[in-house]
């Protein structure tokens, strides 16, 4: 028994770290809505913070909600995915999230070849794990 009273095989299933971590995502963008209201209401401030680029904040906040909302999603509707599909989907989806914070803070680190290059390796992970999510549907469903 439990500490509530209940028997070990009552409690709940173990939740998938791809549904955590979409959730950690999603719960991390709401949070960046205050960052976007500074923006929004007072932008003298957000300027003494750093922020240069108001729509980036906005982007950065909107793809954490999106993308974290999507990789939940994705691991509760498929279940029991494929490494390969796991990993690339969760690394990517917040990798590709983040990307835009660089650029409210310095809209030029976007000329840099280092930052292109780790954007550019995001976007394939994240097409391997959205497209990978797909297949998997997709396999089990022909079944």
């Amino acid at each position: 028994m439990t500490r509530k009273g209940r028997s070990a095989d009552q409690t709940h299933d173990a939740v998938d770290p791809l549904v955590v971590s979409g959730l950690a995502e999603l719960a991390t963008g709401a949070l960046t809505g205050w960052l976007y209201t500074l923006v929004k209401t007072d932008p003298e401030q957000a300027r003494a913070l750093g922020i240069k680029s108001g729509a980036r904040v906005r982007q950065w906040h909107l793809d954490l909600i999106a993308l974290g909302g999507l990789t939940a999603m994705a691991g509760t509707a498929v279940p029991d995915l494929p490494r390969w599909v796991k990993w690339p989907l969760g690394i990517g989806a917040w990798t590709n999230a983040m990307s835009f914070l660089p650029l409210a803070l310095d809209p030029d680190v976007e000329r840099r070849q280092l930052y292109r290059a780790a954007v550019g390796a995001s976007f394939i992970a994240t097409s391997v794990g959205f497209t990978g999510l797909a297949l998997t549907a997709a396999r089990r469903r022909q079944r």
